[in-house]
This record gives structure tokens, sequence and C-alpha cells, in this order.
């Protein structure tokens, strides 16, 4: 093995311990300097892969632009499309879902054999989902047979569970996502990879915990990933898990919390990230009765989806800011409404949220038509963006 790539392969070893930050990134940079990067594939792959790991993304960026330019590179379809990949996965790291979604695709199409096609599929998910495109992304995971039981020998197991989380947390189907998180955690933990930069498994699954009310769960999660993102170092990482964990919380140091989330996301270049924790901010201000801030947080999160090109958060936030411009206090949900409210986003039918709260189910109906109401929506399907 040249020295190059046992260099490479120790870093992503390092990286996955979630250790030795600073090391990895040094020992990195030698290796990109090298001459035998260039002919060694998977020397180069894995040397970018751990500056995405390091949160480095514009010397990866600036790597694979350098090997856009190789002649060593564009001869080959193979090294193209993990070229393709590379820069795929640094747009959805900095938070252009729609640059990603758009390589992707593309990437797929060629069909090259002998290319991480799952992978692919994985992260083309995780794009249509931060884009709002839930449908797109449902179809893809069935073209390619992946919406069942996953074989143990599946390549890239993990980065399949996680992406099949997201569209699950997105849908609706918590408990389905929370089985997915941890399905990946249990084989990344078997690997000993406990690196939140390599998936942040954790954090979403506690977002799920926490739709379905397993609050001890949710907050189990989100501390034990803060406690590894610390040890690694990332801004991106650990303002993910300071995201979970104020969330998890809930009480008065939470948007302290979440304000320092914000501050690491933006010097992580997260902005997806960010976008999502600014939109817990400032309605957790509003909740508060911090109404200018919930006010300038909430447009901050427009502005930053704006920026991304991502259409679907925007809108997303439309609605919060529309809410907050009203100031007829009917639309303040009472505590009964709330439990179904909850209920209903969890996924309960309309009859096991009566039977769980003792109601008939004629008053369920009732009190949910008047939370869509209130809440300027036409169906539970929206609930889940209404109630954050």
């Amino acid at each position: 093995m040249l020295p190059e790539m046992r260099a490479a392969v120790r870093s992503i070893e390092l990286a996955n311990l979630g250790v030795g930050r600073a090391l990895v990134s040094e020992q990195t940079e030698r290796v990109l300097e090298s001459d035998g990067m260039r002919s060694d594939t998977r020397c180069a792959w894995l040397a970018v892969l751990a500056l995405h790991y390091t949160g480095d993304l514009v010397s990866a960026d600036a790597q694979c632009e350098r090997l856009a330019h190789d002649p060593v590179w564009a001869a080959s379809p193979r090294r193209q499309d993990l070229l393709t990949l590379m820069r795929a996965r640094g747009s959805m790291l900095s938070g252009d879902a729609v640059r990603a979604s758009d390589l992707l695709t593309s990437a797929l199409s060629r069909r090259t054999p002998s290319s991480p096609t799952c992978l692919a599929v994985a992260w083309l998910i995780e794009a249509l989902v931060d884009l709002g495109e839930l449908d797109r992304a449902h179809r893809t995971l069935l073209e390619y047979g992946l919406a069942g039981l996953l074989s143990p020998h599946l390549p890239d197991r993990v980065h399949v569970l996680a992406a099949r989380g997201a569209l699950h947390m997105a849908a609706g189907r918590f408990r389905h996502a929370i089985d997915d998180y941890t399905a990946c955690g249990r084989i990344l933990t078997a690997c000993n990879v406990v690196n939140s930069a390599v998936v942040a498994w954790r954090s979403k699954a506690a977002f799920g915990a926490l739709a379905v009310q397993q609050y001890d769960l949710a907050l189990a999660l989100a501390e034990d990933e803060l406690i590894a993102a610390r040890k690694w170092g990332s801004a991106r990482g650990i303002g993910t898990a300071l995201h979970a964990v104020a969330m998890a919380r809930r009480d008065e140091a939470s948007t302290g919390l979440l304000e320092e989330a914000v501050q690491l996301l933006d010097l992580g270049q997260a902005r997806t990230e960010m976008t999502q924790a600014l939109y817990d901010l400032g309605s957790m201000q509003v909740e508060r009765k911090d109404l200018a801030g919930g006010r300038s947080r909430l447009e901050a999160a427009g502005e930053m989806a704006r920026q991304c090109g991502n259409d679907f958060w925007a809108e997303r936030v439309r609605p919060a800011l529309e809410r907050l411009g009203d100031s007829d206090t009917n639309r303040t949900l009472t505590r009964q409404e709330l439990k179904i409210a909850q209920l209903a986003r969890a996924g309960y039918s309309n009859r096991q949220i009566a039977e769980t709260l003792f109601l008939a189910v004629r008053t369920v109906e009732f009190h949910l038509s008047g939370v869509y109401r209130k809440l300027a929506i036409s169906g539970r399907q929206e609930l889940v963006t209404a109630l954050g």
C-alpha cells in the first residue's frame, strides 16, 4: 500500500472514531498534495470524504475542481461518477440541495458499472426530502428496491437507512423514522463509528422521539450525540447536536442553546441545518411571547432558505410569519386541541385519538376542525409543519 493510501485510510479510521480532527486535517492535506493521489481513485475518495467530515468544505470543493481538470480523471467514467458524488455531497453539506439533486440524478442516469449506486440513491433521497419532494423521493426508493427489508450485505446500507429515516420523518411516519435511524446507529456502533459527522443518526432519531412524545429517549439520544460531537470538534456537528438537545429539554436554557447552535451552524456553513434551527428558535421565542425575536428569527430562516434556492423551506416559514402577524387570540389552541393535534401529527387515526383521550370520535373531529381553522391549514398532513 502506498504511503498516501495508508495516510488516507488512517484519516478515515480516526474520523470514524471521532478523535484527532486536527491530525486528520493535517494528514489529509498531505495526501491531497501528493502526486500519488491522482492515480489512486480510492485514495482521492477517502481524502475528500475526510475533508467533509472535518467540515473543511472549501478545501474539498477545491480538490474536486482540481480532479475535474485532471486528464486521468476526465478519461474514466467511474472516476467521473465518484467526482459527481463528491461534488453532490459537498453541495448538500453547504445547503445547496438543488445542485446536489441535479448532480445525483445525472450520475444515476448514467448507471456506470461498479459505481456506488446505493450511496447515490441514498444521498439523492436526502436531497429530495430537504426540498420537500417527498413523492419523488418515495418513487426513487421503490425504483431501486430499497423500501422493504434491506439485505445485510447491501452496500452503503447505513446511508440508505438514514435516507429512509429522513423520508419517514418528513412524511410524519415518526416511529418508522426512529426504527431506521436506530438500525443505522446499531450498524455504525458495531463498526466503531461514533462520529456524528458520518451520519447524525442520534439527533435525527431524537426529533422522531420528540414527535411521538418519548421525551427521555429524545434527550438521551441528543445528549449522547453532543458528547461525541464535542469530542470531534466540528462546528456543524456541535451545532446540530445542540439543536436537538435544546428541543429535547424545552427548558429555560433552550433558547440560549438554540442561539449557540445557530452561530455554530453558520460557522460550519451548514445552511440547511441553520435554517431549521432558526425556524425552531423563532417558533420557541414566539411561544414564550418574545414576538419581536421570534419574527426576526423566522425571517432569517426564510431568507436563508431563499439564498439556498430551497422553495420548500421558504414556503414553510411563510405561514408561521403570517400566523405571527395575526393578533386574533382565537388562533391559540386550547389544551385539548393541542393534545389532539399532537396525536394526529404522530399518525394516530381519529378513532385511536378518541380511545387514547376517552372522547367520542365526533368530538375529536370537531376539535380537529377547530385546529385546522386556527392554524390556517387544510388537513393533518400540514400539522407536521404547523406544529414545528
